[in-house]
């Protein structure tokens, strides 16, 4: 018999033998391509560029002051201890 026309995303042919009426074996008789694609929900959407832009103000936030204050933070002189007593 035939072997079975059905290939993996490997690449690999499937190795059963084709029922005489189609050019499928039995694991993959009922495979049925997928034409339509999912629609992504609009609030789905709105909620990761929100949740994206607070993880990138909360990134954004410390780097701004690190540059605002680099003289201060790389060149100054280093602070006096403070008394804890």
């Amino acid at each position: 018999m035939a072997r079975c026309f059905h290939i993996y995303d490997s690449g690999f042919q499937c190795v059963g033998e084709t029922i005489e009426s189609t050019d499928f074996c039995e694991a993959h008789q009922r495979v049925i391509a997928f034409d339509e694609r999912l629609e992504d929900s609009p609030w789905r959407k709105f909620v990761f560029r929100v949740v994206a832009c607070v993880l990138l103000v909360m990134l954004l936030i410390p780097l701004l002051y690190s540059l605002k204050n680099w003289k201060n933070l790389y060149t100054g002189t280093p602070g006096q201890a403070q008394e804890v007593w």
